[in-house]
This record gives structure tokens, sequence and C-alpha cells, in this order.
């Protein structure tokens, strides 16, 4: 592992009290954490994500996002469908590796272990962790008249501390898993993204460094409740240079 990587790793699990774990479980628990902070701004526990050892299919840490609210139990489902009548998905795969390379079996890997998350029947053995998340998933596709806005979207994560060169082999096999997920016909969208070393810096400073703009409220509406928001207004801002 390089240098800066290492130390943010570092950084990481001092704050979020994961020190204690071995360095490949730190590893998964940075990747999920940075990678779910692309859909999810709250903050969260890492440890929610993890899939843990032995029967993941693959998948080091999932996340189910539905109307802005990451998902921690089947009942939260009906519960948005009875406050927002619609659901608003993403399901976020990831699997961590520290090597230096990336490699094309773990790709097939993570696809063919996202695949099979959505199985009727699956074929691989499934962890705690793994089942709670597929009960999940199966009560939101129950609710698949719901779908109002598209059907749910995916999206894989792939983390390495290498550097992604695209390199024809590799791309091959991510262009044949997206469309292999695609074909099953469940998601309004699927992208494969492989993160290096530049991306976990990049994605790390991304969850530090906040952008502030100030606004003057001229006209505002509040917004009905939304699960997960505190409070939400529909303004009208007279446009600006910033």
């Amino acid at each position: 592992m390089d240098r800066i990587s290492k130390s943010l790793l570092e950084e990481f699990c001092v704050e979020h009290e994961l020190s204690r774990l071995p360095e490949d479980k730190q590893f998964e628990h940075l990747a999920g954490y940075l990678t779910v902070r692309r859909h999810y701004a709250e903050t969260f526990d890492p440890a929610d994500i993890v899939t843990g050892s032995g029967g993941d299919t693959g998948i080091d840490a999932v996340a189910i996002i539905a109307n802005n609210v990451l998902l921690s139990d089947s009942d939260m489902v009906e519960e948005l469908v009875k406050i927002n009548g619609y659901l608003d998905v993403v399901f976020v795969f990831v699997q961590a590796d520290r090597s230096s390379s990336f490699n094309s079996s773990k790709i097939a890997n993570l696809g063919f272990g996202v695949r099979d998350f959505f199985q009727a029947t699956p074929q691989l053995p499934r962890n705690q962790m793994i089942k709670g998340a597929a009960y999940i998933m199966e009560e939101i596709y129950r609710r698949s008249s719901k779908f109002v806005r598209g059907n749910p979207s995916c999206r894989l994560y792939y983390v390495t501390t290498g550097r992604w060169q695209n390199d024809q082999a590799l791309e091959a096999r991510r262009i044949a898993e997206v469309k292999d997920l695609q074909a099953i016909g469940l998601f309004g969208d699927v992208e494969m993204f492989p993160i290096g070393a530049d991306g976990i810096q990049r994605l790390y400073n991304q969850t530090k460094n906040a952008i502030s703009r100030e606004f003057l409220f001229q006209n505002r509406t509040v917004v009905p409740e939304i699960a997960g928001v505190r409070e939400a207004h529909l303004v009208f801002c007279q446009r600006r240079n910033f």
C-alpha cells in the first residue's frame, strides 16, 4: 500500500475507532465508506455496510439507499412508501482489495456475486449481513409499482491501491459484467467504477471538504415531511455570480 493511502487509512481508523481490526478489514471499511458517501451525504457507521468474511458472495460492503435514506431493515421500505408514495433506490456494492493492481478475476467475482444477490434462488452461500440486505432488496421489488421515478440504479465499486490505466482486458471484463447485470432487467442503469489510489485520495478529501454558499431566501415554501430530512423548503433564488 502506498504511503498516502496508508496514512489516510490510519486516520480514518482512528476517527472511526477501527484501529484494532486487521488492515484488510480496515481497508474494507474505508472503501465502503468512501464509495457509499458518493450516494449518501449523511454520516453513518461503516460497520453497518461491511459484510464481514465468509459467505459474503464476493461483496465486501453493500448499501441500499431509498429516497435518500440508508436502509438498515426491511420495515423501513414500507415506511418510506407510506410517507413519500414512491421508491427511488440505489444499490451500492463494493469490493475492496489492498493490492497495488487491478485483477480481471476480481471484477468477474464482484459481478457474479452481485448477480447472485438478486437471484430468487441464489447459488452462493450467504452470511447474515448478505441475507439481511437481500431481504431488504426483496421488499423493495415487491413494491415495484412505486418505482415511479424509474427502476433502481445499481453501482459497483472495485477499490484497490493501484492505478486504473484502461487496460484492454480489464476494461473488457468491466463492460461485460455491466452488460450481464443490465440483462437481468431489474435496473434503470448499471455502472461499475474502478477506484485506485488517486480515487481513494479524491473521495477521502471530498468527505472532509464541505462547500458552502450563501443565498437570500426571498420566496420559499415549506416542503411536506420527507423521511430522513429534518426540514426542507422550495426556494426561488435570484441567479448571481459566485
